[in-house]
């Protein structure tokens, strides 16, 4: 299993910096699936196999020490792992448990809470079954505007379901904690879910320069947990205020289609189709076992 999903993570890699090569906050639903098929690759063994490939001449001798701890070494790695996972649920929980509830926000059939929560320098939108949004305590003391853009854009994280996919993406980063083309999607996969807030809320009419005056004032360094999503931080906020200012040339759609359909059949073909069984040694007849054994042994005698 080892391989294929290093040799799909660097295909699926691949396809996802070509897809934002002209602008990287493209649509996120490729990298998604990447996320996703990697986080289920394990699974995907159980699927029929199909032989196609000639069967090798020539075996490859592969130390068995090797083979031997692999898998206890990838088992210690996704141990330590997901406490990582462990860690941001219960800061999550605890963030709950220390914050105030001021009200809610609605949209359509989507309800969350709003809650101030002290010591933090930012809102955040987290809770993929109990949406809520962090507000820190100077929130009384922002303008009516600042309020309506923070809450208008963190409930944008909810309605495209964005503390899932963070949460998806994690949860890949620690089935495959050694391998950094993982992490560097997940990566992408947070600044584009940010960009696709911020144009949706564009689109919306909001001003672009009122926008981002907000990001700018609300701009941390302080991470948050791995399920949740701040609304600016100071390592992306620069792209994100240029790209609202310029055109930005987008990949075509069939383009990105056609990538998503690559990143699937890469994922099944890598997992189905295998090499075929060396074939049989033919039997012996048994004629030529009566005649071996009925042979001279010492035929110059």
């Amino acid at each position: 299993m080892l391989i294929p999903a290093i040799a799909f993570s660097l295909t699926a890699a691949v396809f996802v910096w070509w897809a934002g090569r002209r602008d990287h906050a493209q649509d996120p639903r490729l990298t998604l699936l990447a996320l996703a098929l990697l986080l289920v690759f394990p699974l995907l063994f159980f699927l029929p196999k199909w032989e196609v490939l000639p069967h090798p001449t020539e075996a490859v001798e592969v130390p068995q020490e090797l083979w031997k701890w692999l898998p206890w070494i990838w088992a210690g790695g996704v141990a330590l792992a997901s406490v990582r996972l462990l860690v941001a649920l219960s800061i999550l929980n605890r963030w709950r448990g220390d914050s105030e509830r001021i009200g809610v926000r609605e949209s359509g059939d989507l309800i969350a809470d709003v809650r101030i929560l002290k010591h933090h320098p930012g809102p955040v939108a987290a809770g993929i079954f109990k949406p809520v949004i962090f507000v820190p305590e100077e929130w009384h003391s922002w303008p009516p505007e600042t309020q309506e853009a923070v809450l208008a854009h963190e409930m944008k994280h909810h309605q495209r379901r964005d503390p899932l996919m963070r949460a998806i993406a994690s949860s890949a980063c620690t089935l495959h904690w050694f391998n950094p083309l993982v992490w560097w999607m997940a990566k992408r996969l947070g600044e584009q879910c940010e960009f696709a807030c911020d144009e949706a809320l564009l689109a919306e009419g909001m001003k672009a320069d009122r926008y981002a005056n907000v990001l700018c004032d609300l701009a941390a360094a302080k991470h948050s947990p791995a399920t949740a999503l701040a609304m600016a931080h100071e390592s992306g906020l620069e792209a994100r205020v240029k790209r609202m200012f310029s055109k930005v040339p987008t990949s075509p759609r069939w383009v990105v289609g056609s990538l998503i359909l690559l990143t699937m059949l890469t994922a099944l073909g890598l997992v189905m189709i295998k090499r075929a069984e060396p074939p049989a040694k033919p039997a012996i007849p048994l004629e030529e076992i009566r005649t071996r054994l009925d042979a001279n042994p010492f035929p110059g005698e």
